[in-house]
């Protein structure tokens, strides 16, 4: 019996315990009203900046470039800025954004979020573009490797066919 007793308590400690697998909660994104005027009015023109053909962004600039440097301004030149596309837009709207980020006048403060959020963004962007520059240089380095190689290869089958023309030794004539 008191064998039987020391298997059963050898077999339990053998057993494995089941393990309790962690419950995953997703929390739903969560959603920010707008309720002051002079954001909800920034969202809707950067949304309309986007829409800008390249002469209404030029047109937007020297229009902007007249008004004060009031927080709200800056947030709008660094918008217009960021959809120019040129080399170095991206990091000229972010230098613009930069003092908003940290301003202390009430005004600049309700706007620091935003100027964050669009800095992060627009650094993003520059990640990007800077992958995309890299694999596209990649990619010319690639192609002018292919084109050497294509030529090797048409000189080899080149020689190939001179020496299949060439009569061979001791032949008739």
């Amino acid at each position: 019996m008191a064998g039987m007793a020391a298997c059963a308590v050898l077999l339990g400690a053998c057993a494995t315990k089941p393990t309790q697998t962690p419950v995953l909660v997703q929390t739903p994104p969560r959603v920010v009203l707008v309720t002051d005027p002079q954001l909800s009015e920034l969202l809707a023109y950067q949304n309309s900046v986007r829409l800008m053909t390249p002469s209404e962004l030029a047109k937007a600039q020297a229009d902007l470039a007249k008004a004060d440097s009031a927080p709200h301004n800056t947030l709008r030149r660094a918008m217009l800025q960021a959809s120019v596309h040129g080399p170095g837009d991206l990091a000229r709207a972010q230098a613009l954004l930069e003092p908003l980020a940290t301003a202390t006048g009430k005004e600049a403060q309700l706007l620091a979020p935003l100027a964050q959020l669009l800095s992060s963004h627009y650094a993003e962007l520059r990640r990007q573009e800077d992958s995309i520059d890299k694999l596209n240089t990649q990619l010319r380095e690639a192609q002018r490797r292919i084109d050497q190689l294509n030529e090797k290869l048409e000189a080899l089958k080149n020689i190939e066919r001179s020496l299949s023309v060439r009569p061979a030794v001791g032949a008739p004539k």
